[in-house]
Protein backbone atom coordinates (compact mmCIF):
# COMPACT_ATOMS: atom_id res chain seq x y z
CA UNK A 1 0.00 0.00 0.00
CA UNK A 2 1.30 3.28 -1.39
CA UNK A 3 1.42 5.99 0.74
CA UNK A 4 0.35 9.26 -0.46
CA UNK A 5 2.09 12.70 0.31
CA UNK A 6 0.35 16.07 -0.30
CA UNK A 7 2.89 19.01 -0.98
CA UNK A 8 2.46 22.46 1.51
CA UNK A 9 1.67 23.78 -2.28
CA UNK A 10 -1.18 22.00 -3.02
CA UNK A 11 -2.35 22.20 0.47
CA UNK A 12 -2.29 25.85 0.00
CA UNK A 13 -3.51 26.13 -3.11
CA UNK A 14 -6.89 24.31 -1.98
CA UNK A 15 -7.16 26.22 1.07
CA UNK A 16 -7.17 29.19 -1.39
CA UNK A 17 -9.61 27.75 -3.77
CA UNK A 18 -11.98 26.96 -0.69
CA UNK A 19 -11.45 30.25 0.29
CA UNK A 20 -12.58 32.44 -2.68
CA UNK A 21 -15.55 29.63 -2.62
CA UNK A 22 -16.29 31.02 0.50
CA UNK A 23 -15.95 34.43 -0.39
CA UNK A 24 -18.39 34.39 -3.60
CA UNK A 25 -20.96 32.72 -1.10
CA UNK A 26 -20.53 34.93 1.96
CA UNK A 27 -19.93 38.24 -0.03
CA UNK A 28 -23.74 37.79 -1.92
CA UNK A 29 -21.51 37.59 -5.27
CA UNK A 30 -21.29 41.65 -5.73
CA UNK A 31 -24.54 42.74 -3.75
CA UNK A 32 -22.27 44.76 -1.27
CA UNK A 33 -22.61 45.05 2.06
CA UNK A 34 -25.49 46.85 3.90
CA UNK A 35 -25.43 48.61 7.17
CA UNK A 36 -27.88 46.60 9.58
CA UNK A 37 -27.05 43.59 8.37
CA UNK A 38 -22.82 44.42 9.08
CA UNK A 39 -23.75 45.77 12.62
CA UNK A 40 -25.77 42.70 13.29
CA UNK A 41 -22.62 40.41 12.42
CA UNK A 42 -20.58 42.25 14.97
CA UNK A 43 -22.80 42.60 17.14
CA UNK A 44 -23.99 38.36 17.18
CA UNK A 45 -20.18 37.56 17.34
CA UNK A 46 -19.81 39.95 20.45
CA UNK A 47 -22.74 38.14 21.86
CA UNK A 48 -21.49 34.89 21.66
CA UNK A 49 -17.36 35.08 22.38
CA UNK A 50 -15.86 36.18 25.71
CA UNK A 51 -12.83 37.41 23.29
CA UNK A 52 -14.49 40.18 21.21
CA UNK A 53 -16.37 42.78 22.02
CA UNK A 54 -18.41 45.64 19.59
CA UNK A 55 -18.54 49.17 21.41
CA UNK A 56 -20.43 52.78 19.99
CA UNK A 57 -17.08 55.17 20.44
CA UNK A 58 -18.48 58.68 19.66
CA UNK A 59 -21.05 59.56 16.97
CA UNK A 60 -20.80 60.39 13.36
CA UNK A 61 -22.10 63.27 10.88
CA UNK A 62 -25.04 60.89 10.14
CA UNK A 63 -26.36 60.45 14.01
CA UNK A 64 -25.52 57.42 14.15
CA UNK A 65 -22.63 56.21 16.84
CA UNK A 66 -19.34 55.10 15.60
CA UNK A 67 -18.35 51.17 16.13
CA UNK A 68 -15.50 49.59 17.27
CA UNK A 69 -14.66 46.29 17.29
CA UNK A 70 -11.96 44.32 19.18
CA UNK A 71 -10.71 40.82 18.96
CA UNK A 72 -8.00 39.30 21.47
CA UNK A 73 -7.07 35.59 22.34
CA UNK A 74 -7.51 36.52 25.73
CA UNK A 75 -11.25 37.07 27.44
CA UNK A 76 -12.43 40.81 27.31
CA UNK A 77 -14.05 42.44 30.22
CA UNK A 78 -16.76 45.24 28.85
CA UNK A 79 -15.51 47.17 32.28
CA UNK A 80 -12.03 47.46 30.44
CA UNK A 81 -11.33 51.13 28.88
CA UNK A 82 -9.15 50.84 25.31
CA UNK A 83 -6.22 52.20 27.37
CA UNK A 84 -6.50 49.17 29.53
CA UNK A 85 -7.19 46.77 26.92
CA UNK A 86 -4.07 47.83 24.62
CA UNK A 87 -2.02 47.54 27.68
CA UNK A 88 1.33 45.38 26.79
CA UNK A 89 -0.28 44.42 23.54
CA UNK A 90 0.68 45.34 19.78
CA UNK A 91 -2.45 46.75 18.61
CA UNK A 92 -3.23 46.40 14.88
CA UNK A 93 -6.36 49.41 13.59
CA UNK A 94 -8.52 48.87 10.56
CA UNK A 95 -10.20 51.50 9.24
CA UNK A 96 -13.25 50.37 6.66
CA UNK A 97 -15.49 51.95 4.35
CA UNK A 98 -13.73 55.78 4.57
CA UNK A 99 -15.23 55.67 1.00
CA UNK A 100 -18.09 53.05 1.59
CA UNK A 101 -18.33 52.37 -2.37
CA UNK A 102 -14.90 50.70 -1.98
CA UNK A 103 -16.33 48.11 0.16
CA UNK A 104 -14.24 45.34 -0.24
CA UNK A 105 -12.59 45.90 3.22
CA UNK A 106 -15.45 46.19 4.68
CA UNK A 107 -16.73 42.69 3.29
CA UNK A 108 -12.71 41.18 3.91
CA UNK A 109 -12.59 41.66 7.32
CA UNK A 110 -16.57 40.67 7.82
CA UNK A 111 -15.34 36.98 6.51
CA UNK A 112 -11.84 37.10 8.50
CA UNK A 113 -13.31 38.08 11.98
CA UNK A 114 -16.06 35.14 11.19
CA UNK A 115 -13.24 33.17 10.71
CA UNK A 116 -10.83 34.08 13.34
CA UNK A 117 -13.37 33.65 15.70
CA UNK A 118 -14.20 29.65 14.83
CA UNK A 119 -10.42 29.37 14.88
CA UNK A 120 -9.07 31.27 18.37
CA UNK A 121 -6.24 29.24 18.19
CA UNK A 122 -5.45 31.15 14.95
CA UNK A 123 -5.24 34.55 16.83
CA UNK A 124 -1.82 35.36 18.12
CA UNK A 125 -0.99 36.16 21.82
CA UNK A 126 -0.29 39.46 22.57
CA UNK A 127 -2.24 41.18 19.91
CA UNK A 128 -5.45 43.22 20.10
CA UNK A 129 -6.93 43.52 16.51
CA UNK A 130 -9.64 46.62 16.68
CA UNK A 131 -11.57 47.52 13.52
CA UNK A 132 -14.11 49.88 12.52
CA UNK A 133 -16.94 48.20 10.44
CA UNK A 134 -17.59 50.94 8.70
CA UNK A 135 -16.21 54.61 9.38
CA UNK A 136 -18.71 56.59 6.80
CA UNK A 137 -21.95 55.38 7.28
CA UNK A 138 -23.65 58.49 5.98
CA UNK A 139 -21.97 57.43 2.55
CA UNK A 140 -22.84 53.73 3.22
CA UNK A 141 -26.46 54.80 3.99
CA UNK A 142 -26.68 56.81 0.60
CA UNK A 143 -25.86 53.29 -1.08
CA UNK A 144 -27.66 52.71 -4.51
CA UNK A 145 -26.32 51.42 -7.73
CA UNK A 146 -23.86 52.98 -10.00
CA UNK A 147 -22.21 55.41 -7.32
CA UNK A 148 -18.53 54.73 -9.38
CA UNK A 149 -18.51 54.66 -12.64
CA UNK A 150 -15.34 53.26 -13.30
CA UNK A 151 -15.83 50.53 -10.78
CA UNK A 152 -16.29 46.82 -11.54
CA UNK A 153 -19.80 45.88 -8.66
CA UNK A 154 -20.56 45.39 -6.24
CA UNK A 155 -24.05 46.08 -7.22
CA UNK A 156 -24.75 48.44 -4.79
CA UNK A 157 -22.27 50.78 -3.81
CA UNK A 158 -22.02 53.51 -1.11
CA UNK A 159 -20.90 57.22 -2.11
CA UNK A 160 -17.87 59.06 -1.31
CA UNK A 161 -19.16 61.84 0.70
CA UNK A 162 -20.48 61.44 4.25
CA UNK A 163 -23.52 63.34 5.81
CA UNK A 164 -22.06 66.52 5.45
CA UNK A 165 -20.58 65.59 1.96
CA UNK A 166 -17.34 65.39 3.41
CA UNK A 167 -14.55 63.18 1.98
CA UNK A 168 -13.55 61.99 5.22
CA UNK A 169 -9.98 60.82 4.09
CA UNK A 170 -9.32 64.87 3.66
CA UNK A 171 -10.56 65.48 7.08
CA UNK A 172 -7.87 64.47 9.94
CA UNK A 173 -6.07 67.56 10.33
CA UNK A 174 -9.36 69.98 9.86
CA UNK A 175 -11.47 67.34 11.62
CA UNK A 176 -15.13 69.16 10.39
CA UNK A 177 -16.81 65.95 10.47
CA UNK A 178 -17.86 64.47 13.70
CA UNK A 179 -16.24 61.03 12.79
CA UNK A 180 -12.90 62.29 12.78
CA UNK A 181 -13.18 63.67 16.44
CA UNK A 182 -14.45 59.81 17.11
CA UNK A 183 -11.80 58.47 15.38
CA UNK A 184 -9.11 60.79 16.76
CA UNK A 185 -10.55 59.85 19.96
CA UNK A 186 -9.85 56.09 19.50
CA UNK A 187 -6.60 56.33 18.18
CA UNK A 188 -5.49 58.46 20.81
CA UNK A 189 -6.68 55.91 23.70
CA UNK A 190 -5.85 52.73 21.67
CA UNK A 191 -2.01 54.38 20.90
CA UNK A 192 -2.28 51.73 17.78
CA UNK A 193 1.28 50.82 16.51
CA UNK A 194 -0.11 49.54 12.95
CA UNK A 195 -2.95 50.86 10.93
CA UNK A 196 -4.63 49.77 8.22
CA UNK A 197 -7.24 52.17 5.75
CA UNK A 198 -9.09 49.65 3.25
CA UNK A 199 -9.79 51.02 -0.21
CA UNK A 200 -9.95 50.14 -3.92
CA UNK A 201 -7.80 52.09 -6.89
CA UNK A 202 -8.63 54.43 -9.46
CA UNK A 203 -6.28 55.63 -12.21
CA UNK A 204 -4.62 52.88 -14.71
CA UNK A 205 -5.22 49.57 -15.68
CA UNK A 206 -2.75 46.39 -15.02
CA UNK A 207 -2.68 42.60 -14.04
CA UNK A 208 -2.54 42.93 -9.85
CA UNK A 209 -5.47 42.84 -8.04
CA UNK A 210 -3.78 44.13 -4.94
CA UNK A 211 -1.64 47.48 -4.70
CA UNK A 212 -0.37 49.07 -1.42
CA UNK A 213 0.26 52.86 0.00
CA UNK A 214 2.84 52.17 2.87
CA UNK A 215 3.90 55.12 5.22
CA UNK A 216 5.70 57.83 3.44
CA UNK A 217 9.44 56.18 4.75
CA UNK A 218 10.95 59.27 4.45
CA UNK A 219 8.63 61.20 7.12
CA UNK A 220 9.09 58.35 9.65
CA UNK A 221 11.99 58.56 12.26
CA UNK A 222 14.69 56.53 11.21
CA UNK A 223 14.29 53.41 13.54
CA UNK A 224 10.46 53.16 12.20
CA UNK A 225 11.98 53.77 8.44
CA UNK A 226 14.17 51.29 9.05
CA UNK A 227 12.30 48.54 10.16
CA UNK A 228 9.54 49.55 7.21
CA UNK A 229 12.00 49.42 4.62
CA UNK A 230 14.45 46.56 5.20
CA UNK A 231 11.92 43.91 6.95
CA UNK A 232 8.43 44.40 7.51
CA UNK A 233 7.24 45.57 4.32
CA UNK A 234 8.93 43.51 1.94
CA UNK A 235 7.76 40.15 3.87
CA UNK A 236 4.40 41.72 3.47
CA UNK A 237 4.90 41.37 -0.58
CA UNK A 238 6.42 38.28 0.05
CA UNK A 239 3.56 36.99 1.92
CA UNK A 240 0.98 38.52 -0.28
CA UNK A 241 3.03 36.78 -3.57
CA UNK A 242 2.86 33.20 -2.00
CA UNK A 243 -0.97 33.61 -0.87
CA UNK A 244 -0.83 34.38 -5.08
CA UNK A 245 -2.13 38.09 -4.62
CA UNK A 246 1.35 39.38 -6.10
CA UNK A 247 1.38 43.20 -5.06
CA UNK A 248 2.97 46.56 -6.47
CA UNK A 249 3.33 49.88 -4.97
CA UNK A 250 0.21 52.03 -5.69
CA UNK A 251 0.26 52.99 -9.33
CA UNK A 252 0.36 56.28 -8.71
CA UNK A 253 -0.74 57.69 -11.81
CA UNK A 254 -4.16 58.97 -13.29
CA UNK A 255 -5.16 59.22 -16.75
CA UNK A 256 -1.56 58.23 -18.22
CA UNK A 257 0.17 54.65 -18.70
CA UNK A 258 2.40 53.77 -15.89
CA UNK A 259 4.93 53.03 -18.44
CA UNK A 260 6.65 55.97 -18.28
CA UNK A 261 6.99 55.67 -14.54
CA UNK A 262 5.30 57.00 -11.38
CA UNK A 263 6.23 58.32 -7.55
CA UNK A 264 5.10 56.70 -4.54
CA UNK A 265 2.53 58.49 -3.26
CA UNK A 266 2.48 61.26 -0.17
CA UNK A 267 0.12 60.59 2.41
CA UNK A 268 0.20 64.36 4.06
CA UNK A 269 -1.69 64.10 7.07
CA UNK A 270 -4.81 65.16 5.90
CA UNK A 271 -5.39 61.74 4.96
CA UNK A 272 -5.44 58.62 7.71
CA UNK A 273 -2.22 57.38 7.29
CA UNK A 274 -0.45 60.88 7.15
CA UNK A 275 -2.19 61.21 10.59
CA UNK A 276 -1.33 58.29 12.09
CA UNK A 277 2.26 58.38 11.21
CA UNK A 278 2.42 61.38 13.28
CA UNK A 279 2.20 59.52 15.84
CA UNK A 280 4.93 56.71 15.11
CA UNK A 281 2.58 54.43 13.78
CA UNK A 282 3.03 52.41 10.88
CA UNK A 283 -0.26 52.65 8.46
CA UNK A 284 -0.87 51.25 5.15
CA UNK A 285 -3.65 51.65 2.73
CA UNK A 286 -4.70 48.86 0.80
CA UNK A 287 -5.73 49.60 -2.67
CA UNK A 288 -7.51 46.47 -4.34
CA UNK A 289 -8.16 47.34 -8.11
CA UNK A 290 -11.50 48.54 -9.49
CA UNK A 291 -11.48 46.70 -12.75
CA UNK A 292 -11.05 42.93 -11.37
CA UNK A 293 -14.29 41.67 -9.52
CA UNK A 294 -15.86 42.40 -6.62
CA UNK A 295 -14.97 38.66 -5.02
CA UNK A 296 -11.39 39.23 -6.36
CA UNK A 297 -11.11 42.25 -4.60
CA UNK A 298 -12.61 41.24 -1.54
CA UNK A 299 -10.29 37.91 -1.70
CA UNK A 300 -7.11 39.62 -2.29
CA UNK A 301 -8.23 42.34 0.83
CA UNK A 302 -8.83 39.22 3.19
CA UNK A 303 -5.44 37.74 1.89
CA UNK A 304 -3.67 41.42 2.97
CA UNK A 305 -5.38 41.07 6.46
CA UNK A 306 -4.46 37.59 7.38
CA UNK A 307 -0.52 38.20 5.97
CA UNK A 308 -0.75 41.15 8.00
CA UNK A 309 -1.97 39.73 10.98
CA UNK A 310 1.28 36.87 10.56
CA UNK A 311 3.67 39.09 9.90
CA UNK A 312 2.82 41.54 12.45
CA UNK A 313 2.71 38.33 15.19
CA UNK A 314 6.50 37.78 13.70
CA UNK A 315 7.64 41.32 13.95
CA UNK A 316 6.10 42.08 17.34
CA UNK A 317 8.90 42.93 19.43
CA UNK A 318 10.86 44.61 16.84
CA UNK A 319 8.24 47.19 15.77
CA UNK A 320 7.17 48.01 19.70
CA UNK A 321 11.35 48.63 19.76
CA UNK A 322 11.24 50.75 17.02
CA UNK A 323 8.73 52.58 17.75
CA UNK A 324 10.34 53.51 21.46
CA UNK A 325 13.12 54.25 19.61
CA UNK A 326 11.56 56.54 17.68
CA UNK A 327 9.88 58.93 20.12
CA UNK A 328 13.13 59.10 21.79
CA UNK A 329 14.37 59.89 18.69
CA UNK A 330 12.38 62.98 17.89
CA UNK A 331 12.85 64.33 21.74
CA UNK A 332 16.42 64.46 20.87
CA UNK A 333 15.90 66.70 17.13
CA UNK A 334 16.32 70.23 16.77
CA UNK A 335 14.81 70.66 13.02
CA UNK A 336 11.45 68.48 12.33
CA UNK A 337 10.44 68.53 8.40
CA UNK A 338 7.18 69.84 7.64
CA UNK A 339 6.92 69.49 3.72
CA UNK A 340 8.55 67.29 1.22
CA UNK A 341 8.79 66.74 -2.46
CA UNK A 342 9.85 63.91 -4.67
CA UNK A 343 13.21 62.82 -4.59
CA UNK A 344 14.00 61.89 -8.35
CA UNK A 345 17.42 61.40 -8.08
CA UNK A 346 16.80 58.06 -6.34
CA UNK A 347 14.98 55.01 -8.16
CA UNK A 348 14.55 51.64 -9.02
CA UNK A 349 13.21 49.47 -11.63
CA UNK A 350 10.09 46.97 -11.01
CA UNK A 351 8.71 44.84 -13.10
CA UNK A 352 5.78 46.00 -13.79
CA UNK A 353 2.68 43.43 -14.79
CA UNK A 354 0.66 45.70 -17.32
CA UNK A 355 -1.54 45.44 -20.12
CA UNK A 356 -0.40 46.35 -23.84
CA UNK A 357 -2.31 49.82 -24.98
CA UNK A 358 -2.71 52.24 -27.60
CA UNK A 359 -4.44 55.47 -28.66
CA UNK A 360 -7.47 54.95 -30.46
CA UNK A 361 -10.10 57.51 -32.08
CA UNK A 362 -12.86 58.27 -29.79
CA UNK A 363 -16.16 57.99 -31.21
CA UNK A 364 -17.48 60.71 -29.21
CA UNK A 365 -15.15 63.75 -30.43
CA UNK A 366 -12.61 64.33 -32.17
CA UNK A 367 -9.85 62.92 -30.19
CA UNK A 368 -7.94 60.09 -29.35
CA UNK A 369 -9.02 57.68 -25.88
CA UNK A 370 -6.64 55.26 -24.21
CA UNK A 371 -7.63 51.78 -24.61
CA UNK A 372 -6.19 49.04 -22.59
CA UNK A 373 -5.91 45.44 -23.60
CA UNK A 374 -6.44 43.42 -21.01
CA UNK A 375 -5.80 40.35 -23.69
CA UNK A 376 -2.73 41.24 -24.18
CA UNK A 377 -0.96 41.27 -20.46
CA UNK A 378 3.47 41.89 -20.83
CA UNK A 379 5.54 42.36 -18.15
CA UNK A 380 7.68 45.68 -19.09
CA UNK A 381 10.75 47.47 -16.63
CA UNK A 382 8.94 50.41 -15.10
CA UNK A 383 11.09 53.41 -12.92
CA UNK A 384 9.68 53.68 -9.25
CA UNK A 385 10.37 56.55 -7.14
CA UNK A 386 9.92 56.04 -3.52
CA UNK A 387 11.77 58.84 -2.05
CA UNK A 388 10.57 62.15 -0.68
CA UNK A 389 13.29 65.21 0.40
CA UNK A 390 12.61 67.64 3.08
CA UNK A 391 12.56 71.12 1.54
CA UNK A 392 11.07 73.06 4.72
CA UNK A 393 12.18 72.18 8.33
CA UNK A 394 11.19 74.33 11.49
CA UNK A 395 12.87 74.64 14.96
CA UNK A 396 10.27 73.95 17.30
CA UNK A 397 10.19 76.40 20.19
CA UNK A 398 9.73 75.86 23.59
CA UNK A 399 6.13 76.63 24.36
CA UNK A 400 3.54 77.65 21.92
CA UNK A 401 0.89 80.17 23.15
CA UNK A 402 -2.77 79.95 21.62
CA UNK A 403 -5.41 82.46 22.41
CA UNK A 404 -8.56 80.82 24.16
CA UNK A 405 -10.51 82.25 21.23
CA UNK A 406 -9.49 80.32 18.51
CA UNK A 407 -11.47 77.18 20.61
CA UNK A 408 -11.99 75.00 17.47
CA UNK A 409 -8.27 74.55 17.22
CA UNK A 410 -7.93 74.19 20.91
CA UNK A 411 -10.69 71.01 20.59
CA UNK A 412 -9.03 69.76 17.88
CA UNK A 413 -5.58 69.72 19.38
CA UNK A 414 -7.15 67.92 22.80
CA UNK A 415 -8.81 65.58 20.51
CA UNK A 416 -5.56 64.13 19.08
CA UNK A 417 -4.18 64.04 22.75
CA UNK A 418 -2.32 67.76 22.91
CA UNK A 419 -1.49 68.98 26.59
CA UNK A 420 -2.24 72.80 27.55
CA UNK A 421 -1.88 74.35 30.81
CA UNK A 422 -4.24 77.85 30.66
CA UNK A 423 -2.37 81.27 31.38
CA UNK A 424 -3.58 81.95 35.05
CA UNK A 425 -3.26 85.87 34.46
CA UNK A 426 -3.47 88.43 32.46
CA UNK A 427 0.23 88.94 31.06
CA UNK A 428 2.32 90.85 28.67
CA UNK A 429 4.66 88.33 27.63
CA UNK A 430 8.07 88.18 25.15
CA UNK A 431 7.01 85.82 22.02
CA UNK A 432 8.36 85.31 18.47
CA UNK A 433 5.04 86.44 16.02
CA UNK A 434 4.53 85.75 12.55
CA UNK A 435 3.37 88.00 10.03
CA UNK A 436 2.18 87.27 6.62
CA UNK A 437 2.16 88.88 3.30
CA UNK A 438 1.20 87.91 -0.29
CA UNK A 439 -0.94 85.26 0.85
CA UNK A 440 -2.84 82.95 -1.70
CA UNK A 441 -6.35 81.33 -1.48
CA UNK A 442 -7.76 78.81 -3.67
CA UNK A 443 -9.56 79.87 -6.23
CA UNK A 444 -12.48 77.80 -5.11
CA UNK A 445 -13.81 75.64 -2.46
CA UNK A 446 -11.95 72.41 -1.50
CA UNK A 447 -13.23 70.08 1.10
CA UNK A 448 -16.00 73.09 2.43
CA UNK A 449 -12.56 75.52 3.00
CA UNK A 450 -10.46 78.17 1.23
CA UNK A 451 -7.45 75.97 1.60
CA UNK A 452 -4.03 78.44 1.72
CA UNK A 453 -1.46 77.72 -1.05
CA UNK A 454 0.94 79.93 -0.53
CA UNK A 455 2.04 82.96 1.50
CA UNK A 456 5.31 84.94 2.67
CA UNK A 457 6.42 85.58 6.01
CA UNK A 458 8.78 87.26 8.81
CA UNK A 459 9.18 86.39 12.31
CA UNK A 460 9.11 89.32 14.44
CA UNK A 461 10.32 89.52 18.17
CA UNK A 462 7.93 91.61 20.37
CA UNK A 463 5.69 92.12 23.86
CA UNK A 464 1.74 90.67 23.24
CA UNK A 465 -0.57 91.00 25.49
CA UNK A 466 -1.77 87.36 26.49
CA UNK A 467 -5.14 86.35 28.98
CA UNK A 468 -5.95 84.61 31.84
CA UNK A 469 -7.37 81.28 29.72
CA UNK A 470 -4.95 81.75 27.14
CA UNK A 471 -3.46 78.10 26.05
CA UNK A 472 0.43 77.12 26.98
CA UNK A 473 1.49 74.36 24.99
CA UNK A 474 4.94 73.02 25.86
CA UNK A 475 6.60 71.21 22.81
CA UNK A 476 8.56 68.83 25.45
CA UNK A 477 5.33 66.81 26.44
CA UNK A 478 3.80 66.56 23.23
CA UNK A 479 3.67 64.75 19.81
CA UNK A 480 5.99 66.75 18.25
CA UNK A 481 5.66 65.82 14.56
CA UNK A 482 2.05 66.59 15.25
CA UNK A 483 2.44 70.06 16.68
CA UNK A 484 4.78 70.82 13.64
CA UNK A 485 2.50 69.42 11.30
CA UNK A 486 -0.39 71.70 12.57
CA UNK A 487 0.76 74.90 14.59
CA UNK A 488 3.70 75.69 12.49
CA UNK A 489 1.75 77.94 9.28
CA UNK A 490 4.42 76.49 6.91
CA UNK A 491 3.28 72.61 7.31
CA UNK A 492 1.56 71.52 4.07
CA UNK A 493 -1.61 71.00 6.23
CA UNK A 494 -1.39 73.33 8.95
CA UNK A 495 -4.38 74.52 10.48
CA UNK A 496 -3.58 78.11 9.24
CA UNK A 497 -3.42 76.56 5.23
CA UNK A 498 -7.01 74.98 6.28
CA UNK A 499 -8.53 78.52 7.02
CA UNK A 500 -8.55 78.47 11.28
CA UNK A 501 -6.89 81.41 11.02
CA UNK A 502 -8.52 83.48 8.21
CA UNK A 503 -9.91 86.20 9.86
CA UNK A 504 -6.49 87.91 10.65
CA UNK A 505 -6.32 88.24 6.56
CA UNK A 506 -9.27 90.76 6.72
CA UNK A 507 -8.21 94.61 8.44
CA UNK A 508 -10.88 95.40 10.87
CA UNK A 509 -9.89 99.61 11.24
CA UNK A 510 -9.60 102.00 7.90
CA UNK A 511 -8.88 105.61 7.61
CA UNK A 512 -11.00 108.35 5.85
CA UNK A 513 -8.62 109.97 3.44
CA UNK A 514 -10.14 113.70 3.31
CA UNK A 515 -9.20 112.79 7.54
CA UNK A 516 -5.93 111.40 7.20
CA UNK A 517 -4.01 113.43 4.95
CA UNK A 518 -3.53 115.84 7.60
CA UNK A 519 -2.56 113.31 10.38
CA UNK A 520 -0.19 111.39 7.33
CA UNK A 521 1.99 114.60 6.93
CA UNK A 522 1.79 115.36 10.78
CA UNK A 523 3.12 111.80 10.79
CA UNK A 524 5.76 112.26 8.21
CA UNK A 525 7.00 115.77 10.04
CA UNK A 526 7.16 113.67 13.67
CA UNK A 527 8.77 110.68 12.69
CA UNK A 528 11.60 111.04 10.28
CA UNK A 529 12.19 107.54 9.71
CA UNK A 530 8.90 107.16 8.63
CA UNK A 531 9.66 109.85 6.10
CA UNK A 532 12.78 107.86 5.19
CA UNK A 533 10.42 104.79 4.59
CA UNK A 534 8.05 107.28 2.42
CA UNK A 535 10.68 108.61 0.40
CA UNK A 536 12.18 105.12 -0.41
CA UNK A 537 8.89 103.69 -1.14
CA UNK A 538 7.92 106.81 -3.78
CA UNK A 539 11.12 106.40 -5.24
CA UNK A 540 10.25 102.62 -6.05
CA UNK A 541 6.88 103.23 -6.80
CA UNK A 542 6.27 106.55 -8.32
CA UNK A 543 3.35 104.99 -10.76
CA UNK A 544 1.81 105.01 -7.62
CA UNK A 545 2.07 108.21 -6.99
CA UNK A 546 -0.97 109.33 -9.09
CA UNK A 547 -3.43 106.91 -6.60
CA UNK A 548 -4.34 108.85 -3.30
CA UNK A 549 -5.60 105.57 -1.57
CA UNK A 550 -1.69 103.85 -2.47
CA UNK A 551 0.00 107.02 -0.72
CA UNK A 552 -2.16 107.35 2.14
CA UNK A 553 -2.42 103.05 2.93
CA UNK A 554 1.80 102.99 3.24
CA UNK A 555 2.07 105.81 5.58
CA UNK A 556 -1.08 104.56 7.95
CA UNK A 557 0.31 100.83 7.51
CA UNK A 558 3.40 102.17 8.90
CA UNK A 559 1.95 104.45 11.43
CA UNK A 560 0.66 103.42 15.13
CA UNK A 561 -2.92 103.67 14.18
CA UNK A 562 -2.05 100.79 11.88
CA UNK A 563 -3.50 97.34 13.67
CA UNK A 564 -1.11 95.00 14.78
CA UNK A 565 -3.41 91.91 14.75
CA UNK A 566 -3.94 92.22 10.85
CA UNK A 567 -1.91 89.37 9.37
CA UNK A 568 -0.23 88.34 12.80
CA UNK A 569 -0.43 84.72 13.16
CA UNK A 570 -2.65 84.01 16.57
CA UNK A 571 -0.01 81.34 17.77
CA UNK A 572 3.11 82.91 19.17
CA UNK A 573 6.25 81.30 20.33
CA UNK A 574 8.24 80.99 23.19
CA UNK A 575 11.79 80.04 22.41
Amino acid sequence: MKTQFTSPLLLLTLFSLFTSLQLLAQSSEDKGPVYSDLISFYQEISNTHSNALLLEEGTTDSGKPLHLFLLQKEPIQSSQSLEQLRKNKLVIFINNGIHPGESCGIDASRIWMDDLVANPKSIPEGILIAIIPVYNIGGLLQQRIQTRANQNGPEFQGFRGNAQNLDLNRDFIKSDAKNTASFQSIFRRLEPELFIDTHTSNGADYQYVMTLISTQHNKLAPPLAKLLNDKFEPALYAEMKSRNFEMIPYVNVHGEVPNEGYSAFLETPRYASGYTSLFHNLGFITEAHMLKSYSERVASTLAFLESFLKKASEFKSQIILAIEESREWEISQKYLPIRWEIDSSISRTLDFKGYEYKYIQSELGQYKRLKYLSDKPETFPVSFYPDYKAIDSIILPSYYILPAAFHEVVSRLRNSGVEMSPLKNDSTIEVISTYFREEQFSPQLYEGRLYIKDFKSEERLQERKFYRGDWIISTSSNPRFFLASTLEPQAIDSYLRWGFFSIIFQQKEYFSSYVFEDTAMELLENQPELKLQFEEWKAENSEALNNPYLVLDFIYKHSPYYELEHKRYPVAKIK
